[in-house]
């Protein structure tokens, strides 16, 4: 079999799904990438206190201050907008049927 992006690659026989087409359920580069931007921020905001926590815990170090005062202000406005409220909530909804 020719791989179909080649100059003299005959047409895909019916029937045959062409995985190498615009048609296929691939997304694009950009599209994929916009999409976990959005998950890693969804993420951000779910663990704004574990994020403050562990930047408690940072050792001392130039540039650890701004990285306390970075990730305070991130949790605050998560707190601002309700986010931890709904993740505990979610989580104790999520944890209700174990034991």
């Amino acid at each position: 079999m020719q791989q179909p992006w080649m100059p003299d690659a005959p047409p895909p026989p019916r029937g045959v799904p062409d995985d190498f087409s615009r048609s296929t359920a691939v997304l694009p580069f950009g599209r994929a990438l916009a999409v976990l931007a959005m998950v890693w921020l969804l993420l951000l905001m779910g663990r704004s206190g574990a994020i403050l926590d562990a930047a408690y815990g940072l050792p001392i170090l130039p540039g650890t201050e701004e990285l306390i005062a970075m990730a305070e202000a991130w949790h605050g406005a998560m707190e601002a907008i309700g986010v931890p409220t709904i993740t505990q909530t979610l989580r104790s909804v999520l944890s209700w049927g174990r034991g």
